[in-house]
């Protein structure tokens, strides 16, 4: 059989050298802080990019249904999922309504005077280097104090957020040739304050790069390194008892490696391309079983999918489509094209009022193993 054209599709492929080393650093003085800022988002850090597991997969991406669609099965990555690899909450938060700073409000927020010289900022990003080199670097605030409007101690205030925006800017959300998105700055505020979550979020961009690779896009705008351990944990079919006792404490992210250990992983785009073409319902691990969600949620309380609110648009999700992902018995909805719901967003977010509300009352069942 003819195997597809793959279009040179890029992505992260390795963390940027300066992230691990202010990593390092923040680990070392402020790690308690950045985990229950981040979560175990943090632990990406230390993953290998499979871009030939991507690249692939994207062949399988039906962006009418907004789910892969394989032999004889469909799956698509679920906020339980997300959230039980990250060990952050999601359910009863409210989600993040993104906002495009100007130049002037996206410095005030990270403490610093308004500079006109920094013309990236009116297209919406930042450099990785300035954000380190102000924050990053010990003596940044002694090197750059008349950039600053705070003191030395309110500096380093600052630093936390910098590197949160910094981390999601380079491997959750990701922009080509390493630009960091402004909106950040206003996402990590927000997630810093409490009670809100950037959960669906995440899933969001994954499913919004999925979308747009697949229809010509050459940049992933997702986090591609989540999107692989999730695929991986689901075509590595093992026994139960792998998930209990490899992945049922600590860092979802971290002990990933422990319960794929026995894995043989496809080499190459073309291979992962006819391994994913051959996998049938019976010969994937449906199900994880180190994931032990009290209620799923499943379909809004108006609609039979949920408008998820992403960093750059709005974004349909039907797991209605997935419920053996969670053991349930599968149905599909009678009507499946989702994604004329989904938009980009302009200067302004329409309906955000009506989709946080519809966010609240979203529809849930019980997947506890009675």
């Amino acid at each position: 059989m003819t195997h597809p054209h793959f279009p040179n599709t890029q992505m992260v492929v390795k963390v940027n050298p300066t992230l691990k080393v202010w990593w390092r650093d923040i680990e070392k003085n402020r790690g308690l802080e950045a985990n229950e800022l981040l979560g175990g988002l943090t632990a990406l850090i230390s993953v290998e990019s499979n871009r030939h597991l991507i690249k692939a997969m994207l062949k399988f991406w039906d962006s009418e249904r907004l789910a892969f669609k394989f032999r004889d099965f469909e799956l698509t990555p679920t906020l339980e999922e997300i959230g039980g690899f990250l060990g952050l909450p999601y359910k009863e938060r409210e989600m993040i309504v993104p906002h495009k700073p100007t130049p002037r409000s996206f410095l005030k927020q990270m403490g610093m005077r308004y500079n006109p010289s920094l013309l990236c900022l009116k297209k919406g990003w930042i450099s990785l280097e300035f954000l380190y080199a102000h924050f990053g670097d010990e003596e940044g605030y002694e090197n750059f104090s008349r950039e600053f409007a705070c003191s030395s101690a309110k500096w380093e205030k600052y630093l936390l957020n910098a590197f949160a925006v910094a981390f999601l800017g380079s491997l959750v959300f990701p922009m080509e040739r390493g630009k960091i998105h402004t909106s950040l700055s206003y996402v990590v505020r927000m997630l810093a304050r409490g009670g809100k979550t950037i959960v669906p979020m995440i899933l969001a961009e994954i499913i919004r790069a999925l979308t747009k690779c697949t229809r010509g896009k050459r940049y992933f705008e997702g986090c591609n390194f989540l999107l692989q351990l999730w695929a991986v944990e689901h075509f590595y079919q093992r026994a139960n008892m792998v998930d209990i006792i490899r992945g049922s404490m600590g860092n979802k992210i971290i002990n990933h490696t422990s319960r794929m250990k026995y894995f043989v992983s496809p080499v190459g785009t073309e291979d992962w391309f006819v391994y994913l073409r051959e996998r049938s319902a019976t010969q994937i691990q449906w199900k994880y079983y180190w994931l032990k969600p009290h209620r799923a949620i499943i379909r809004g309380n108006e609609l039979y999918f949920i408008e998820l609110i992403g960093l750059n648009g709005v974004q349909p999700y039907a797991p209605l489509r997935v419920l053996r992902q969670f053991g349930q018995i599968q149905m599909i909805p009678l009507r499946t094209h989702m994604s004329h719901y989904g938009y980009d967003f302009g200067p302004e977010i329409p309906q955000v009022g009506t989709i946080l509300r519809r966010w609240e009352r979203v529809v849930t069942i019980d997947v506890q193993e009675h």
